[in-house]
């Protein structure tokens, strides 16, 4: 039988670290942390929403959608439809940093990702021939992030392997690097510019 990359019990889906949408969102606000939360959830059309128990992380149960959750499991998770039409487990964790400011991250584990997208084995994905498939996957996640910041403006989003907290909005003053690893979206005077990987 093949593997089910939608098989949310399967610890093994979760290993290897992720594929992420990184928001970051500004100064620690719990208002925003959930609207953004749902906004999120529902414009990628994520399909339940779950919490693992902490002393069993096969272990999953129906969790409301809520900020309050989220930080209480520390992630919740779901189903998603990726692109090339596979149904994914996926997840969604607060990075609520010293600082003050909160970071909301949509991910994609690698486990289940290698299921769907076999050409994604290299983690993390750098180099001239995992752009092929992660250009697809970086527009949609992209897209994403443009209809939560319509509903929920936000300082800076990440698209890529491991990229939370890669940089911040202020480091980079609206301007992205002239070599990107990850896809940027940055706000500007004239919208939300999305600024593709380019390795």
């Amino acid at each position: 039988m093949a593997a089910d990359a939608s098989d949310l019990r399967d610890d093994t889906l979760w290993l290897g670290g992720a594929y992420e949408l990184a928001v970051e969102l500004g100064e620690r606000d719990d208002v925003r942390l959930e609207a953004a939360l749902t906004t999120l959830w529902a414009v990628a059309d994520v399909a339940g929403c779950h919490a693992a128990d902490r002393d069993d992380t096969g272990t999953w149960t129906e969790a409301p959608l809520t900020a309050v959750a989220l930080q209480r499991h520390g992630r919740l998770a779901g189903l998603v439809t990726l692109p090339r039409r596979r149904t994914v487990v996926c997840g969604v964790r607060a990075v609520r940093q010293v600082s003050g400011t909160d970071w909301l991250v949509f991910f994609i584990p690698v486990g289940a990702l290698d299921l769907a997208e076999p050409r994604s084995a290299a983690f993390p994905f750098r180099g001239g021939d995992s752009l092929l498939w992660r250009r697809p996957l970086d527009r949609w996640l992209a897209g994403i992030g443009a209809r939560v910041y319509e509903a929920v403006p936000f300082r800076l989003a990440l698209i890529g392997p491991e990229v939370a907290g890669l940089t911040t909005a202020r480091s980079l003053g609206g301007q992205p690097p002239v070599e990107r690893w990850a896809a940027y979206l940055i706000p500007s005077d004239a919208g939300l510019e999305y600024h593709p990987a380019d390795r």
